[in-house]
């Protein structure tokens, strides 16, 4: 079955159906029923504010909690990765520690040099 619904915050409307596209991103932005539901390109933007703004400081409680999440099912551009001006695909900081250590390769945004003791 497929809702039609309309964002809170942009207007813009948007299907959704009993498997949800927004069960790709990250669980770290709760829904609040009173509001509703975010279309793709808000929920996008809400869970990358929450991402910067969770993991600074970077603490290692934060990033046991992270990493309890697992890998993603599907990468979504933007939050698990960016394309650079050479066409590769980079991880993002927020990727790297959904894998669960440092693999060691020097990735451009590895962050695990910048946990808080």
């Amino acid at each position: 079955m497929i809702k039609e619904k309309h964002c809170p915050n942009c207007q813009q409307s948007f299907e959704c159906t009993h498997q949800c596209w927004c069960s790709a991103f990250p669980p770290i932005v709760p829904i609040e029923k009173e509001k509703g539901c975010l279309c793709p390109d808000c929920l996008k933007q809400e869970v990358i504010q929450r991402i910067d703004s969770w993991t600074t400081p970077l603490t290692k409680e934060k990033v046991k909690t992270i990493q309890q999440m697992g890998l993603p099912k599907q990468l979504i551009e933007g939050i698990d990765y960016t394309i650079n001006e050479a066409g590769f695909y980079v991880f993002t900081s927020w990727y790297l520690l959904r894998q669960g250590k440092c693999c060691g390769n020097g990735c451009q945004n590895c962050p695990y040099q910048k946990i808080e003791k």
